[in-house]
């Protein structure tokens, strides 16, 4: 018989008070590594103020993932030389290490890479995407990649060969898409419902659609998922989800 898989549950985001977040859950996806990265400090802070057993993962910084010049870019201030668009370049790697640095201060296990709407599928994106995770130094971090234009999925063998050549995790909503990596860690974004192709955040899930996405996620052959909730009403979709985990026995 197999064994149940262990599901964790969290925000992408503290959507509420620290103190307040910790008493009910051991996992957060800091999000404000995407825009810009924190004094030691700050890190050193966060670290000290949760629980021992709490987990931490990091959203890459967007310097790495994004156009240059880009909306995402002017939105943080970003200014970071020969940076962006997952190229193999010295800024980008030097850009990384920075995030290496502030998930080992949390001791985090998992850093996750977004990819803009505007990164498509294509035969120079492709190769700088191998060449820059095939290079990269992660220093024991799983890592996951979370693709955001239909391009990739045209061709589903071709993006499946690319994440376990790369050993990726795929990052999906699961609601939207299934993962196709073959490793043993399954990592869900939830972002909300969908209408005409746009993710609209502002909404609620139902009980009936947590129920759906406990079926899914005993049906997956993984050991371990991460189900971080990144809509407006993340903190009781979260809540309401967890206990229904509890209930399961899934954790």
């Amino acid at each position: 018989m197999r064994r149940p898989m262990r599901v964790k549950v969290g925000c992408c985001g503290f959507p509420t008070s620290r103190k307040r977040y910790f008493r009910e859950f051991g996992l957060v996806e800091i999000q404000r590594t995407f825009y810009r990265i924190p004094r030691a400090s700050t890190v050193e802070r966060w670290r000290k103020e949760s629980p021992k057993d709490f987990e931490y993962t990091l959203k890459a910084w967007a310097a790495i993932t994004h156009r240059p010049g880009g909306p995402v870019w002017r939105k943080a201030g970003i200014d970071c030389a020969d940076c962006g668009m997952l190229r193999p370049t010295e800024g980008n790697f030097t850009a990384w290490e920075m995030v290496r640095v502030v998930a080992a201060k949390l001791g985090s296990k998992i850093v996750i890479f977004q990819s803009p709407p505007s990164f498509r599928r294509s035969d120079l994106t492709e190769r700088d995407l191998r060449d820059f995770f095939s290079s990269l130094d992660r220093g024991g971090l799983a890592v996951g990649w979370e693709p955001r234009d239909e391009s990739w999925w045209i061709d589903e063998r071709g993006l499946i060969r690319l994440l376990d050549d790369l050993d990726l995790i795929h990052v999906v909503d699961p609601f939207y898409r299934r993962p196709l990596d073959g490793s043993d860690l399954a990592y869900f974004r939830l972002h909300g419902g969908r209408k005409d192709g746009k993710i609209l955040y502002k909404y609620s899930y139902s009980t009936q659609e947590f129920q759906d996405l406990l079926g899914k996620l005993e049906k997956m052959n993984k050991k371990e998922a991460y189900v971080l909730f990144n809509n407006m009403d993340m903190w009781n979709n979260a809540l309401e989800f967890r206990k229904m985990v509890l209930d399961r026995q899934l954790i």
